[in-house]
């Protein structure tokens, strides 16, 4: 092969990714996947959670659809967690002069 034909088979593939990965960039994220979760609203998260949460409390004897759920029921409460937990920082205790543990009298 010639460097045209090369060249010319290269941006052909090179279009055909690019479209390609533009098309499937503008979908909306799976149901219940971690980037659709996020996106809810508050109030759409609580109902959400709550509906996966009444599933996972009748799932009776299918313990392989009882531990989804709650995989998904962790994974709702990891997105509200970093949802309330962000640009806030945790502090231990003050450490106080007999141990932080001790009250303060």
């Amino acid at each position: 092969m010639n460097k045209r034909k090369v060249t010319a088979i290269a941006v052909g593939i090179a279009t055909v990714v690019g479209v390609g990965l533009t098309f499937f960039m503008d979908k909306e994220p799976e149901k219940y996947s971690q980037g659709w979760i996020e996106g809810l609203t508050p109030e759409r998260w609580e109902a959400e959670r709550e509906i996966v949460r009444q599933q996972f409390c009748s799932s009776g004897n299918n313990k392989p659809l009882a531990i989804r759920l709650q995989n998904l029921l962790r994974l709702f409460d990891k997105v509200k967690r970093d949802r309330e937990w962000t640009g806030k920082e945790y502090g231990f205790p003050a450490p106080r002069e007999h141990g932080w543990y001790l009250p303060n009298d």
